[in-house]
């Protein structure tokens, strides 16, 4: 362990919760350590992690306007409605005959008996199209006829039919042409819809009909959403990883993501189904119009290193997915070294061509390059070990990021770990976790101990999941806190992301995120708040830095409201009732009648004949009821699996920090697992029948909790009581600014005076100094709406802070997060 790592050991010295009525807030001392240079923060330190999930493509990020642009969807008319006006009659249907390629063979058939007042089909876009008045709009759509010269009309539709814009499409020829025109809305309307009309008599074939607002981001055709884009470079993130996430790995491998399928012109980028589509997003598709060149270029435009995620020869392992063939792999890792080729080789080499092509005759200067997502055990080594070994020959400067599993400390974890410890390859290993603000809070030292000669550490998906997965000030602080973690163990972590970054609202599979979305909104929520005051003050080098006499205790709490829910499944429950250990009522349902009290959070819940039911078969859904002052309390009631690919969950202990569940059938169908926040998980084999029903019953009583399955008890875990932190700090240079970087947060209920003392070599002269302090502050339970975007929002205050014998005091309120800088003055 290095100077650094030795330093940040919290003392454990306890502050009495009777400080939080004293008349003076508590001093915790944070001691710096200037005298050595510090350990030097990875540019790539804090960046973006973009996955399409929740609409974060196609109808998010990238600005094409239109859905379903090239009637590929597995309804093929999807988002597109015949319009017949006075007069008008035709019909039209698709077609597949003499197509404009074979990558999208689909397109539209009009047959246009009379025109009247125009006969064609609209298009309503991604849950409306949101125009601005004054706006131009750039059409492109590929047409032919059966007879040259014929004609048609182009309109913006406003959401009371109105027509916004109107444009000819004329002189249209019996061969498969491109047509371009640009259309100016006169008017604002959030619900609006293009239209295509014919004007004469006769037959029109249309495919890839497109429209982009000319406004995107830098201005780029094919672009992307302005207002988004803009809200992810102001975080001045170090590195984009893209795609994903699960899409890399697909439901099967025939659904993977293949980044060749999506250079070109997007006419002919072959569409793929996006694995996350849900009963509420059928027909959740990839165009691709966003693809690896549109990914690279925005890398470039945001000064962020562009780091790709490569498939690895293996379908999603969560989805029960399996690898290639050993005869087909070679395929996929000619894939890998393409994509390097493509990114960084010279004009005249095949794939460096492609790239020159496209628009970018410069190198994109990939350094960075994963390889696979959350794969994991021997299957996923043996194909890492062969990507590795042929990447490394031809590029042995690039630096190889390796998964080590979905989770941490489990055992896929530890068996990642294992082999990187005994000699297999590794420069960078990946680690992910979504948990409770406590378990962030309670873990802000744990890549203290990590082997400073060892792999360095991507922390490449985390988020703090509070109570009913919302965005809250508590969750922000947590994860404000972690990443002080990050910073003094600069010499081990080198990149972290949150994750997911985009969701747009109607199409969720997942919470929280960073960012919300609609057609003309954008929503910043308080974590993207801490990650973007992170990026925006990162520095160079990162001094050794301890806190003193920082904990307050807590005792162990075994209270909170119930919840049931489902992962992959649909779900039945019944005969739900929870009594206390005197023998009280606290709840017995009544689902014949009502549903009063239940917090549908996540899913399609319905109640009918005495039973709840949830019947999306996506990930995480959950319905919560009762209060946060329940305890020592039994919950009893009937579950039954309905279909689906793992069995139930069932909540309890539902509070502030997060929620105890006891997963039935999870991991495949393979294993029970009960997951209290503070406590390592604990699983055992099991597996839950279709169509059966089970009782079950969780009894808390003080500090202890038992699971019973069908009266015999199954798991059972007791918690403790914890030393919770009061104040988390880090401290750097930023030497461009010559300026000292402190990081703080205060995740408790009481506000703490910081006394940072520096010891011999000071940067600070004693004295008035100038500095500016940014802060983020609100009640914990604190969110951002689109009624209220900035109820969470960052100030930045110039104040005067006072040092003598190298020492001052800032005082941080409760629920915090903030950055203060001071220019180094000796």
């Amino acid at each position: 362990m290095n100077t650094l790592s030795s330093l940040v050991s919290f003392a454990v010295v306890s502050l009495q919760l009777a400080m939080a009525n004293a008349a003076e807030p508590p001093v915790v001392r944070v001691q710096v350590d200037a005298t050595a240079a510090g350990n030097a923060v990875a540019r790539t330190m804090h960046g973006l992690f973009f996955e399409d999930i929740n609409y974060a493509a196609d109808g998010g990020l990238y600005a094409e306007l239109v859905q379903n642009r090239s009637f590929e969807h597995q309804d093929k008319l999807y988002a597109w409605s015949e319009v017949a006006r006075t007069g008008a009659e035709g019909r039209f249907s698709v077609a597949t005959q003499e197509a404009l390629n074979s990558s999208n063979p689909t397109y539209l058939r009009m047959n246009v008996v009379r025109p009247g007042g125009g006969y064609g089909v609209v298009n309503s876009g991604f849950d409306g199209i949101a125009l601005k008045a004054g706006e131009v709009y750039r059409l492109a759509v590929h047409i032919r006829s059966e007879r040259p010269g014929m004609v048609m009309a182009v309109a913006l539709l406003g959401e009371d039919g109105s027509e916004l814009a109107r444009a000819k499409l004329e002189d249209i020829g019996t061969s498969w042409m491109r047509r371009d025109l640009e259309l100016v809305s006169i008017k604002t309307d959030a619900k609006a819809s293009l239209a295509l009309f014919a004007v004469e008599a006769g037959r029109v074939d249309i495919d890839m009909v497109s429209l982009f607002p000319a406004k995107t981001f830098k201005g780029r055709r094919n672009g992307l959403r302005a207002d988004l884009a803009q809200t992810l470079a102001d975080m001045k993130p170090g590195f984009l990883r893209f795609p994903g996430g699960c899409i890399v790995e697909g439901n099967g491998l025939s659904n993977a993501y293949r980044w060749k399928d999506t250079l070109g012109d997007i006419a002919s980028r072959r569409q793929n189904w996006n694995l996350w589509k849900n009963q509420k997003s059928p027909e959740y598709n990839q165009t691709y119009g966003l693809g690896f060149f549109e990914y690279f270029q925005f890398a470039e435009d945001i000064g962020a290193e562009p780091v790709p995620v490569v498939n690895c020869g293996m379908s999603c392992q969560a989805r029960k997915g399996g690898p290639c063939s050993p005869e087909e792999l070679g395929q996929w890792v000619q894939d890998a070294l393409d994509l390097v080729e493509f990114a960084n080789g010279p004009a005249e080499s095949k794939w460096g061509a492609v790239r020159v092509a496209m628009g970018h005759p410069a190198p994109f200067h990939l350094k960075i390059l994963a390889v696979g997502n959350e794969q994991w055990s021997q299957s996923y080594f043996n194909h890492y070990e062969v990507f590795n070994r042929a990447l490394k020959a031809r590029y042995p400067d690039l630096r190889i990021i390796s998964s080590s599993g979905p989770f941490v400390d489990d055992q896929h974890w530890n068996f990642a770990w294992e082999k990187f410890k005994s000699g297999t390859p590794a420069d960078i290993v990946d680690e992910h976790y979504y948990v409770a603000p406590d378990w962030l809070q309670g873990n802000s030292d744990r890549y203290s101990n990590y082997d400073r000669k060892g792999p360095k550490v991507f922390v490449g998906e985390f988020a703090a999941h509070d109570r009913g997965r919302r965005s809250t000030q508590r969750a922000a602080v947590a994860e404000a806190a972690y990443m002080t973690g990050l910073l003094r163990n600069a010499d081990v972590v080198v990149m972290a992301a949150y994750a997911p970054l985009l969701a747009k609202m109607g199409h969720v599979q997942w919470e929280p995120n960073l960012v919300w979305f609609d057609n003309s909104r954008v929503l910043r929520t308080a974590s993207y708040h801490v990650q973007a005051i992170y990026g925006q003050n990162r520095p160079d080098t990162v001094l050794s830095s301890r806190v003193l006499a920082s904990k307050i205790q807590t005792v162990a709490t075994n209270g909170g409201r119930i919840g049931v829910g489902t992962w992959n499944t649909s779900a039945e429950f019944k005969e739900i009732t929870v009594t206390t250990a005197d023998g009280r009522t606290l709840y017995r349902s009544d689902l014949a009648n009502t549903v009063a009290g239940w917090d549908f959070a996540r899913g399609s819940w319905t109640a009918t004949d005495g039973v709840l039911r949830q019947t999306d078969e996506t990930t995480d859904r959950v319905a919560y009821l009762g209060e946060e002052k329940w305890h020592d309390y039994t919950l009893r009631l009937k579950a039954r699996k309905l279909s689906g690919q793992e069995g139930f969950m069932i909540y309890f202990g539902a509070g502030e920090s997060g929620s105890g569940h006891w997963n039935l059938g999870g991991w495949g169908n393979k294993q029970h697992g009960l997951d209290v926040p503070g406590l390592e998980s604990k699983k055992v084999n099991g597996a839950i029948q279709t169509g059966r029903w089970y009782d079950i019953r969780i009894e808390l009583r003080g500090a202890d909790i038992k699971a019973y399955l069908d009266e015999k008890l199954i798991q059972s875990a007791t918690l403790a009581g914890t030393n919770r932190e009061a104040l988390y700090a880090a401290v750097g240079r930023d030497e461009k600014h010559r300026e000292v970087v402190f990081f703080v947060a205060n995740p408790s209920s009481q506000p703490v005076a910081a006394r940072f003392e520096f010891g011999e070599k000071t940067p600070l002269a004693d004295g008035k100094h100038d500095a500016r302090w940014t802060v983020l502050s609100a009640l914990p339970d604190a969110v951002n709406t689109f009624e209220a975007p900035e109820s969470i929002e960052p100030r930045v205050e110039a104040v005067s802070v006072r040092v003598e014998s190298g020492a001052f005091i800032q005082m941080i309120p409760a629920n915090t997060f903030g950055v203060l800088r001071m220019g180094i003055t000796r």
